[in-house]
């Protein structure tokens, strides 16, 4: 519109108008509504990110192995991993212990599970493998993963918790290790800390000694799905050509969906159930192909991990609770498994890369999420996928 055509009239300052006005920003930007139409940017494949949250314990080693199980068949490859199909790995209580097993450790999900069957130290009344394993976490956790850090994993990976000197939450991230000593902790301390809600907090210092963190898990991010999400939006070092959940895959894995019966248990699974209602509902219509959550229904309480498996699946729906689907757990494992492979097999075919890890020896930036030249050109030092 040229500047002479734009002159003022009184009638604008209606009431009437401005309800218009609004009425239009509401329909165009709130709710799932239609998106403001932007230049086209070329996409490339999907991001694929893995949450296991605190408490997911034996159902979520059950779910892993039963997914890796399905790419192997799917692939004709026996020895197919597990942690090849997924570009981010986030945690939090039992769940970074899983985490960092797959990608610190570099172990498949079978391998994992022998690992974790082998380093029982002692046996107590509790049914559950973890209740077993981490009675004594230190020796545990030592055997485990030894003088290994967080830069040592072999892709992203992301451990939430609470930190009680800053009183806020904190992100252990291999992306921050990568760049700074200073964010860099042995994967040991910090799957200790991660499992310290039985025992208090804990102090996790980093390996240059400069930082101090005093872990409190205590359910304040029993599920880190949103921590997973947000880290791929925003690290546009590894991750350049996300620009929306339309390019990003999600499985998440939930516990047992059993009511706790004290106020932790059930802050936890009330905080895990906002994050689910919460992401399913920013993934809009493509939660159907984007988004995947794994967990019990509460219906039959104290099941085992392998009856959850068997029972119906439930989608999470903000403000309305949730619904239950006609397909189970173990059928929306199996339709995952095959979105992984079919972005694993792109990969495969295309000249371009999805994602750019950084490597350990990266020259320092100032932030884990700004974008440099060296990573968007590709490095020969960034391994691609």
């Amino acid at each position: 519109m040229a500047l002479d055509a734009v002159y003022y009239d009184p009638a604008m300052d209606s009431p009437k108008l401005c309800q218009d006005i609004f009425a239009i920003l509401e329909s165009q930007f709130l709710f799932g509504a239609s998106k403001p139409t932007f230049p086209a940017v070329t996409t490339v494949g999907k991001v694929r990110i893995l949450s296991i949250d605190d408490g997911a314990g034996d159902l979520a080693m059950a779910s892993l192995l039963r997914l890796e199980s399905s790419l192997r068949r799917l692939s004709s490859d026996a020895s197919a991993s597990l942690s090849n199909f997924f570009d981010l790995v986030v945690g939090s209580g039992s769940g970074a212990v899983l985490a960092s097993l797959l990608v610190a450790n570099n172990l498949s999900a079978e391998k994992a599970s022998l690992l974790l069957s082998e380093t029982q130290i002692e046996k107590s009344k509790t049914r559950t493998r973890f209740g077993r394993l981490f009675k004594k976490e230190s020796k545990v956790f030592a055997k485990l993963f030894g003088e290994a850090t967080l830069k040592d994993a072999s892709k992203p990976l992301l451990i939430t918790c609470y930190d009680l000197n800053t009183g806020a939450p904190f992100v252990f991230s291999r992306a921050d290790a990568v760049e700074a000593d200073g964010f860099d902790f042995k994967i040991r301390d910090v799957c200790e800390a991660a499992m310290c809600q039985k025992k208090g907090s804990k102090e996790v210092k980093s390996v240059d000694g400069e930082t101090r963190i005093r872990v409190l898990d205590a359910g304040v991010s029993t599920n880190p799905t949103a921590v997973g999400i947000t880290h791929v939006m925003h690290n546009k070092q590894e991750f350049p050509f996300v620009n929306g959940l339309e390019d990003v895959f999600v499985l998440s894995i939930g516990g047992s969906g059993a009511c706790g019966i004290n106020a932790a248990s059930v802050a936890g699974a009330s905080q895990a159930d906002m994050v689910d209602q919460s992401v399913a509902m920013a993934f809009g219509e493509s939660r159907k192909s984007n988004y995947v959550r794994i967990q019990g229904n509460g219906i039959n309480t104290g099941s085992i991990a392998e009856d959850i498996l068997s029972e119906a699946n439930i989608e999470s729906v903000l403000f309305q609770g949730k619904k239950l689907m006609k397909e189970t757990n173990t059928q929306r494992l199996e339709w995952a498994s095959e979105v992984l492979l079919k972005e694993q097999q792109r990969r495969k075919q295309s000249k371009i890369p999805t994602v750019f890890i950084k490597p350990a020896a990266t020259p320092r930036t100032s932030s884990s999420s700004a974008m440099t030249l060296t990573t968007l050109t590709g490095s020969s030092e960034s391994p691609r996928y």
